[in-house]
């Protein structure tokens, strides 16, 4: 029951009926990570979307100013707990988008893409409910990345989340 309770408070499966989230439960794995451990990488196979349980992850891109020079691993955005991460382990080409880089000891619900897959064919329902839930997040995360990305104030603002001095 403790993972059902995990997942009601979590941005992608709170509100949903308990018989949906313990369809889900069943997916989860537990997973705990180190500050500065990475989760998953930016261009990777997503096999897994997770829900951050307690702890703080940056969420990275790497930008190439220069052509043909190594990336520079760029924070876009702050998860803290029971917020969703991964969420490319359900949305072709399942590949990560970011880089998840802990900023804390981690704690997280691992939820396997291909099985959860299989529970959202099997409920027609259900799978419209936490796709439209994962539309939101990707929404909101495109948004807050083009306003970091392309103001100062956007960046400013990431910096204090990321715990920079000024």
């Amino acid at each position: 029951m403790a993972l059902v309770d995990t997942l009601k408070s979590s941005e992608s499966f709170g509100g949903l009926e308990t018989g949906y989230l313990e369809k889900v439960a069943n997916l989860c794995r537990g997973g705990s990570y180190r500050e500065g451990e990475m989760i998953f990488k930016e261009g990777d196979e997503a096999k897994e979307i997770y829900v951050l349980v307690d702890g703080k992850v940056a969420l990275e891109m790497e930008v190439r100013p220069v052509p043909n020079r190594p990336g520079i691993p760029t924070a876009v955005e702050v998860v803290t707990n029971s917020e969703t991460l991964g969420w490319s382990a359900l949305v072709e080409p399942y590949l990560y988008t970011l880089s998840a880089r802990c900023m804390t000891h981690c704690n997280v619900l691992a939820i396997n893409g291909n099985l959860l897959h299989k529970v959202m064919a099997d409920d027609a329902g259900f799978g419209y409910e936490l796709m439209k839930r994962l539309t939101k997040i990707i929404s909101s995360r495109l948004a807050y990345t083009r306003l970091r990305l392309t103001s100062g104030m956007g960046l400013v603002l990431l910096s204090k989340e990321l715990g920079a001095s000024e």
